[in-house]
C-alpha cells in the first residue's frame, strides 16, 4: 500500500493517446498499400478519410471519459485501503478483544463510505490548506457519476474532466497521503 496506483493508468493512458495519434497518422497515410495494411482488419478501415478520421476522434473522446472513471476508481480504492491501514491503530485500545471487534468493525464499514464524505473529513484535517483540491476532487468524483451512470444527458456534470486534470488532482491527494505514512 506504500505505492502509487495512478502512475501506471497514467503510463497506459498516455499509451492509449499515442495509439489514436498513430491511427491518424495511419488514416492520413498517401501510400495506398502502406494504408492498407496498416488498416487491415480494423473497425477504422472505412471508405471515407472523413469517417475514419471521425470515428479516431469519438473514440479517442470515449477513451479519455473511461481513463477518468478508471483513476477515480482505482483513487477510491487507495483511500479505502489507506484508511483501513490507518484505523489499525483502533487495535490498540483496551481491553485487546475489544479493540480487535472495533476495528474489525471499522474496516468493513469504510467500504461503504460515501467518497464525497471522505474528501470533506481530508479537507477538514490534511487538506486544510488546499481545500480547491478537494474541490477539484468532487468535481471529478461528479464526472465519474455521470460517466459511471451512463452520461444522462439531462444531468451534465459541471465541467468536463480531462485525464490529465484528474491525475494531477488524485495524484496530489495520494502523495500527500503516502508523505504522511500511519504509522
Amino acid at each position: 500500500m506504500n505505492s502509487n496506483p495512478l502512475q501506471h493508468i497514467l503510463l497506459v493512458y498516455k499509451t492509449a493517446r499515442d495509439s489514436f495519434r498513430i491511427a491518424e497518422r495511419a488514416i492520413k497515410t498517401k501510400e495506398p498499400k502502406a494504408k492498407q495494411r496498416l488498416l487491415q482488419r480494423t473497425c477504422v478501415e472505412t471508405p471515407t478519410l472523413t469517417d475514419a478520421m471521425r470515428m479516431i476522434k469519438e473514440g479517442n473522446k470515449e477513451s479519455d471519459t473511461l481513463f477518468v472513471l478508471n483513476m477515480w476508481a482505482t483513487f477510491e480504492r487507495f483511500l479505502r485501503n489507506d484508511l483501513q491501514e490507518r484505523g489499525k491503530l483502533l487495535r490498540n485500545n483496551k481491553p485487546p478483544a475489544l479493540g480487535y471487534s472495533i476495528y474489525q468493525h471499522f474496516e468493513k464499514e469504510v467500504e461503504f463510505w460515501k467518497p464525497g464524505e471522505i474528501l470533506d473529513f481530508l479537507k477538514e484535517s490534511l487538506f486544510k490548506n488546499r481545500i480547491h483540491l478537494i474541490g477539484h476532487a468532487k468535481q471529478i468524483l461528479a464526472y465519474r457519476d455521470w460517466v459511471a451512470h451512463g452520461k444522462n444527458p439531462k444531468n451534465p456534470p459541471s465541467s468536463d474532466i480531462k485525464p490529465l486534470a484528474a491525475y494531477n488532482t488524485l495524484n496530489e491527494i495520494v502523495e500527500t497521503l503516502l508523505a504522511n505514512p500511519p504509522f
